[in-house]
């Protein structure tokens, strides 16, 4: 039997798509930074560009004048809804060039989904309470991860390939693209180590939980 035969049998009975599912693998990854301490949170990501996602609605809330989670990644094109689970109105802003928008002052559960059409980092605020602080990361695939508290992540079911890994942080000092690294997958998982120098951000003063302000 020719070999093209032979190869559109195996197609055709999907023996070489399982195959291939078989030699999927990941990436393990670990972000430190320059005193050798785990960074939490980093978002660590492929880099390609994927068609943009719709009907993907993802949630940060709003409780105790906090934004859960304080980072979160998304696909672009990805909606987000912005419930607040407080007794008190928070208004939600962004001026970011990635994303620029304002739900004004409201409380509850109102569904107004904000849509991210656009890569890269949108710094979130509250207009009310200036401490409450949190990052969108908006990423163009859909292989991507964030951090555990111990700087571990992991890309995983990846084909056997060449891939170009970047790492974005909200305190990282440099342009994520200097934080790219290129890896080569086989039939093994492999190890990847990424080091940032970062810059803390400033956050406003918070009052103690028994402090009483009317309203805010």
């Amino acid at each position: 039997m020719k070999l093209s035969c032979l190869k559109k049998q195996l197609l055709a009975t999907g023996f070489i798509t399982f195959s291939l599912q078989l030699f999927a693998n990941n990436i393990n990854i670990t972000v430190i930074d320059t005193d050798h301490k785990p960074i939490e949170n980093a978002v660590v990501y492929v880099k390609e560009s994927l068609a943009a996602v719709s009907e993907n609605v993802v949630i940060i809330d709003q409780v105790d004048k906090e934004f859960i989670p304080y980072v979160t990644a998304i696909r672009r094109g990805s909606a987000i809804n912005f419930p607040n689970n407080d007794e008190i109105r928070h208004q939600v802003y962004s001026f970011s060039n990635s994303k620029q928008f304002e739900l004004p002052l409201y409380e509850g559960n109102e569904f107004r989904p904000v849509i991210f059409e656009k890569e890269g980092a949108v710094p979130l605020a509250c207009n009310i309470h200036d401490w409450m602080k949190a990052y969108i990361y908006v990423v163009d695939t859909d292989k991507f991860v964030l951090t555990n508290s111990n700087g571990k992540g992991e890309l995983t079911n990846l084909k056997a390939g060449q891939y170009e890994i970047l790492v974005w942080h909200p305190e990282q000092g440099v342009d994520v693209s200097e934080s790219l690294q290129s890896v080569t997958l086989g039939n093994s998982p492999q190890q990847l180590k990424f080091t940032l120098a970062q810059t803390p951000k400033f956050k406003a003063w918070r009052a103690p939980k028994g402090f009483k302000r009317r309203g805010y």
